[in-house]
């Protein structure tokens, strides 16, 4: 392992590894414990004390958004706006049909749908993608503590309580495969803090990325984060936050502040 590698802890998890028996075809299962970002602090002048972690990921279905997917802003209560916001994709809420703040927020390539029969469909449709994620049956890897710092390989990723991003930036690496996914349960918060990003790395992208969050998303001045936020509740995007993804909420609403919300779409692998 070479001095640069020595600086990260390298997490290719999976719970399940399917390992040939000498002489057997059955599968032997492999349990991983949780695993806890306090644990993996790394003494970066002592490359002996590198830890990694390195089993194989079984391959993870997406999450079918279904309508929700046109949208890159979808609230139950409200959506309002502070500052130069620019979504790509539709805006809509239902059932409420407060939207503020567009302009001076800019719509590019999107409708924006208040109250209308095409954001009630898919708010039916964000309940379904929601229930989904949240019932998905990928492996199970519990992930508990600060996310900051962390590689992950695509993966189903779970916590009883909240995830956090605080010390730094969460890498996701798709390893060379554009078409890998990620899904992250989570109880209660997700809050991504000031500054810290979600890096795409080697063909990751933000739409195979779903965070099923059980009540609240904060998303910190000036971060840089990727994905489709299936939120129980509210979001916040503060001041200067770019999502390279979805912000969707079932009941509640949806704060911007000269964000940037880039809804991508999915490719097709043949």
């Amino acid at each position: 392992m070479n001095q640069s590698q020595s600086h990260r802890a390298v997490l290719i998890p999976a719970v399940i590894g399917f390992f040939l028996a000498a002489g057997c075809g059955a599968p032997v299962t492999v349990d991983a414990p949780p695993i806890d970002a306090a644990a993996l602090e790394l003494d970066s002048s002592a490359p002996s004390d590198i830890a990694e972690l390195v089993v194989d990921a079984r391959p993870l279905g997406d999450v079918d958004l279904g309508t929700a997917g046109t949208f890159a802003i979808l609230a139950g209560s409200e959506i309002t706006n502070t500052g130069f916001t620019v979504s790509t994709g539709d805006v809509g809420i239902s059932p409420g049909t407060a939207i503020t703040g567009f302009p001076p927020g800019v719509v590019m390539d999107g409708t924006v749908h208040s109250g209308d029969q095409v954001a009630a469909t898919a708010k039916l449709d964000l309940t379904t993608a929601y229930n989904n994620a949240a019932n998905h049956s990928g492996v199970p890897i519990p992930l508990t503590g600060d996310l900051g710092g962390l590689t992950l390989a695509p993966g189903l990723y779970v916590s009883d309580t909240s995830m956090q991003n605080l010390s730094g930036d969460l890498t996701l690496d798709a390893g060379g495969h554009p078409e890998s996914v990620w899904v992250f349960q989570m109880g209660t918060t997700f809050t991504s803090f000031s500054g810290r990003n979600v890096i795409l790395l080697d063909g990751a992208r933000g739409t195979n990325v779903f965070w099923q969050v059980g009540s609240s998303t904060v998303i910190g001045t000036y971060c840089e984060v990727a994905g489709n936020f299936l939120t129980q509740t509210s979001i916040s995007a503060q001041t200067g936050a770019t999502v390279d993804g979805r912000l969707l909420t079932q009941v509640g609403a949806v704060t911007l502040d000269t964000n940037t919300i880039i809804r991508t779409v999915p490719i097709i692998i043949y």
